[in-house]
């Protein structure tokens, strides 16, 4: 699990490094006072301070005129999604297999990311319990939106990440936020101004809770002996196939899409090669001996 978790996060940081490319200073900047401001605020202040880089970040960006706010005023005060925006839905089997294969990936990062949500809150994790429902939740979810044009849902790591800065634990919180998101959505005005924040300054409020989240993943890792050969191989092995998508992606531009999807997501195939190993090396591996004589 501490692979698992460990890939999200360092390939979550593969992509929000991405939109630092066309300011890296602003997006340096928005992890400078997101830092700064954790070190300087306490209570509820200290909670927020990623909201609150990213909204130093965005005055900034402002200031500098590297974001433009002329459209955020345009055009209808309301936004509400259609029913069946791309007409009567009908089945189409070369459209549905890639996007089975696209949900394994998820169901991979769904894995780590339950777990670690639980153990976010204090809660004691039933991966054969707790898994499980939170698929059928995402499936269920991902039906209904497909009905108003949505595509899959995919659960969001660094929501993660955010626990663990805020300490906010409370469902009723995230309840809560979810009929705010609702209402913020169907207004127009607030979608434009959202829209307009700069890309390096997104990138680097992610940064900083994706970076949370490799560090949660190396702290499950510290908790697997590693010093007993079959799990340190099995660790190494997982870490190897998740990292080469993510290091060298030209690796697997010949592979078809659908085997280019599987072995290039750096998630997805340390998840698997993480499973396949663990049981053929559980089946096949040597056993452990017993243990030796007590020491005086």
């Amino acid at each position: 699990m501490g692979v698992v978790v460990l890939l999200i996060g360092i390939n979550m940081i593969s992509i929000s490094a991405r939109l630092l490319a066309p300011a890296p200073w602003l997006g340096a900047l928005t992890i400078g006072v997101t830092g700064l401001l954790f070190l300087l605020l306490r209570g509820v202040w200290r909670q927020g301070a990623v909201l609150l880089g990213m909204v130093a970040g965005a005055l900034v960006a402002v200031a500098t005129g590297h974001a433009h706010l002329g459209a955020t005023a345009a055009g209808r005060h309301w936004s509400f999604p259609g029913l069946l925006p791309y007409g009567d839905p009908r089945f189409d089997l070369v459209a549905a297999v890639p996007l089975c294969v696209f949900s394994l990936a998820s169901l991979a990062e769904l894995t780590g990311q339950t777990v670690l949500n639980s153990e976010s809150v204090g809660r004691t994790p039933v991966p054969g319990r707790d898994i499980p429902r939170a698929a059928r939740a995402d499936a269920l979810v991902s039906a209904l939106g497909g009905l108003f044009g949505a595509p899959p849902l995919v659960t969001s790591s660094e929501n993660i990440g955010l626990i663990r800065l805020t300490g906010v634990r409370s469902r009723f919180v995230t309840a809560g936020a979810g009929v705010v998101l609702l209402v913020l959505g169907a207004l127009a005005p607030v979608s434009n101004l959202l829209t307009a924040i700069p890309g390096p300054v997104v990138g680097g409020s992610a940064l900083v809770v994706c970076a949370v989240i490799a560090a949660m993943g190396i702290s499950l890792l510290g908790r697997v002996s590693l010093d007993q050969q079959p799990a340190s191989v099995v660790c190494a092995l997982a870490l190897l196939a998740g990292l080469l998508p993510i290091v060298a992606p030209q690796l697997y531009a010949g592979l078809p899409t659908w085997a280019g999807t599987l072995a290039g997501s750096g998630v997805t195939a340390g998840a698997i090669a993480a499973v396949l190993l663990h049981a053929v090396f559980t089946a096949w591996g040597p056993r452990p001996g017993p243990p030796g004589p007590p020491g005086p």
